[in-house]
């Protein structure tokens, strides 16, 4: 150890005698044992260090100093403990009351069921299929009609929504009419028309027609007042005769 760490060392001594470790005072004492310049100053260092010692316990210290302390301290625990306290008190007040107006604005802001309204609505799809298919098209920002090369007939819709198609990245819905089939000796006979809005979010440019072994799909790009919209249909059926079950009837409606 050379004087410059044993100078640093006999500082840190005088505060942390304990914890410089016997790897630390072992070469320390060795250092002074050899060094009469460290050794003289460890020793100014440690008389001064006693002479405070000594300066410290000559003063006279007032009765019920002890006890004073002792009660300022107990007082300062208590305040900060309270302080803590009140705090705490405060934060989960506040949580309660954010949690209750949350609870409250989360129950008001709930659509409430209207059996009656439901019943009205089922009704007026009943009575009236093509008005309310319009309208439904309307609040979807789309034409209020489907392509009338179809001849579709209204009265055999049986549903009206949305449904998920699977992209790379994300679900998209995509508006789609569900057509029942009119001939009762085929009941599970279906068409499903897409409607697809050249918004940008479908990439339209390579869609066409498709069959499978029981199923087909038509494809329509929509012009004039349907500019906008790719129509895609999907029926049970061939391509030649598969729509005609869901087709206007001059017998009537849904026959």
């Amino acid at each position: 150890m050379d004087c410059r760490d044993a100078q640093f060392y006999l500082r840190l001594r005088r505060h942390a005698t304990d914890e410089l470790g016997p790897d630390v005072t072992g070469p320390l004492d060795d250092h002074l044992a050899t060094c009469p310049a460290c050794a003289a100053n460890g020793r100014v260092i440690a008389s001064f260090d006693r002479a405070v010692v000594r300066a410290m316990i000559a003063v006279p210290v007032p009765s019920g100093l002890r006890s004073q302390l002792l009660a300022r301290v107990a007082e300062k625990r208590g305040a900060d403990l309270r302080r803590k306290a009140y705090r705490a008190v405060a934060a989960l007040a506040a949580s309660v009351l954010f949690v209750g107006i949350a609870f409250g604005v989360f129950t008001n802001t709930r659509p409430k069921v209207d059996a009656d309204a439901l019943v009205q609505r089922a009704d007026e799809q009943l009575s009236d299929p093509e008005r309310s298919t319009r309208e439904w098209l309307t609040a979807q920002k789309l034409p209020d009609r489907l392509p009338d090369e179809w001849g579709l007939d209204y009265y055999l819709v049986m549903h009206r929504g949305h449904e998920m198609i699977n992209s790379e990245y994300v679900p998209v819905y995509v508006p789609v009419i569900v057509f029942r089939s009119s001939d009762p000796r085929d009941p599970t006979a279906f068409a499903k028309v897409y409607l697809f809005p050249n918004n940008g979010r479908f990439d339209l440019k390579n869609v066409q027609d498709a069959q499978a072994s029981l199923t087909t799909a038509r494809v329509v790009v929509g012009q004039g007042d349907l500019r906008g919209v790719t129509y895609v249909i999907v029926h049970t059926g061939g391509p030649h005769d598969g729509l005609k079950q869901f087709r206007r009837n001059l017998n009537g409606p849904g026959v």
